[in-house]
């Protein structure tokens, strides 16, 4: 059962249940005060009928001085002719050892009414139903002189019974009428309230199939419309999961490429130059020439195999970070890299700071980008690599800029420069013995110690990387 069926019909009943309920009790209520208005008013007009006839009956004795049952009779009549046409009057003499003895009556009797007079002679009323109408029955005891006489007016209260009979009719009619206006509109309500909740059902439906770009885009303050916001960021997120694991897949394809193209190249000269060595064809100073290329080709994936190694080693590395000088990292970094620079000179100015971070991974990543930059270089004469640390008073983090004067580049390559095997310049790259790991290293070493990296660059003018370190402090204990 859909869930808008459910409410439909939920709603429906319980307003069903309640509306009769109500409606019982309405036409309870009234026909209990009708009922109860109705006996106390019979019982006024008993009594006032029982002293009428006491009254005028003591009256005719006191002036005749004779009391008989025929005067009984005379003075009922009497009061009958005054009219109360619903009223009907049984006289009854009572008897010591005797049945009651019915001398006057204006109504038929039945057993109902035969079963009443026998009763006790205190005032009392009875209801009873005969022939599809309903009578109240009242009798008290009147003593004349000795004599006990039973009064019995009977009443015909017909009319109460009918306006209950009426007013249950007209709300059951209107329970009917309403509740089917009810029906149709809490159909119209339940579908308007759950469509929003069959649109998230589309829409997760067709995102399971694969349509991630589909949101719900449901506007409100309610409950659906707190669910809708929250599941179209949760399709945000996984579209953007979804998206990043397409590009993992696509970079590792062509990472598994690019490799592969790396190894082929010196393999296939290796293998040519091994062929042409086990034949007689080649003199001693081709053949020095031959093993000359084989071992240079060996060194070159001696080297790619190191990098991988050292790229893979700082994926398994623990990062264990601490407060450290900067002036040690500059000292460090002199140490190493004066003697690899090749092609261009080193300049090194560090304002002396604290930074929190990794010793070994922080000199693995600037001496990345001093060979780098080195490369890029022609000739020490007239060009050079500068590394520069000083501190950013104002934001409270620590810079390093790596600046050299080298080829440069143009813009659109800086969004690749740290792809693995990536290489502007191929030719020159393998000539050098490049790998285009470097600054694929580099972004990783930046991603593990929260370290913002920032490449600009011009062709002809050289590049600058600038590296932003997020805890940074002045010097506040002596340097170790």
């Amino acid at each position: 059962m859909k869930f808008a069926t459910k409410i439909i019909l939920g709603t429906w009943m319980i307003m069903a249940l309640c509306f009769s309920l109500g409606s019982l009790y309405i036409v309870r209520n009234n026909f209990q005060f009708s009922y109860d208005s109705i006996i106390e008013n019979k019982q006024r007009q008993h009594l006032v009928n029982r002293y009428s006839l006491e009254s005028d009956v003591r009256g005719k004795v006191e002036e005749e001085d004779d009391f008989s049952i025929k005067l009984v009779e005379k003075c009922v009549k009497k009061i009958e002719d005054y009219g109360q046409e619903d009223t009907g009057v049984i006289l009854t003499e009572i008897k010591e050892k005797a049945e009651n003895q019915i001398f006057y009556k204006n109504i038929g009797t039945d057993k109902n009414i035969l079963d009443f007079i026998k009763t006790g002679g205190v005032i009392h009323y009875e209801v009873y139903e005969k022939d599809e109408k309903h009578y109240l029955l009242l009798a008290s005891l009147i003593d004349f002189y000795g004599d006990k006489i039973k009064i019995v007016n009977r009443y015909d209260i017909s009319t109460i019974f009918a306006e209950r009979d009426r007013q249950l009719n007209a709300f059951i009619k209107a329970d009917i009428i309403g509740m089917t206006i009810a029906f149709f509109l809490l159909f119209l309500l339940a579908h308007l309230l759950t469509r929003n909740i069959k649109k998230l059902s589309t829409v997760s439906s067709e995102i399971a199939e694969g349509s991630y770009g589909l949101r719900t885009k449901i506007s409100g303050n309610d409950e659906i419309g707190e669910l809708s916001r929250n599941f179209d960021r949760m399709a945000n997120s996984i579209e953007s999961h979804i998206h990043k694991l397409e590009r993992d897949v696509k970079a590792r394809e062509q990472f598994v490429s690019d490799f592969s193209h790396e190894l082929k190249t010196p393999m296939t000269s290796m293998m040519g130059y091994s062929q042409l060595l086990l034949g007689d064809s080649l003199d001693k100073e081709e053949k020095e020439k031959a093993l000359g290329y084989i071992y240079s080709e060996c060194s070159r994936l001696q080297k790619l195999s190191n990098t991988l190694l050292k790229m893979l080693g700082i994926l398994e590395e623990t990062i264990t970070k601490k407060w450290i000088y900067t002036e040690w990292i500059g000292e460090q970094l002199e140490k190493i890299c004066l003697e690899e620079m090749q092609k261009s000179k080193l300049v090194i100015e560090v304002e002396n700071k604290q930074i929190y971070t990794d010793v070994e991974l922080v000199v693995t990543l600037i001496r990345n980008l001093v060979n780098n930059g080195d490369r890029a270089c022609s000739t020490k004469e007239s060009d050079e690599v500068k590394v520069l640390g000083k501190m950013d008073e104002t934001a409270g983090k620590y810079l390093f800029f790596v600046t050299d004067t080298g080829c440069g580049m143009e813009p659109k390559e800086i969004t690749k420069i740290t792809e693995p095997f990536y290489r502007i310049d191929k030719s020159r790259a393998r000539s050098e013995g490049g790998s285009g790991i470097g600054l694929a290293i580099c972004s990783k070493i930046c991603q593990f110690l929260d370290i913002e990296m920032k490449i600009e660059s011009m062709p002809g003018v050289g590049t600058t990387v600038c590296l932003t370190f997020p805890e940074a402090k002045d010097i506040q204990n002596p340097k170790d």
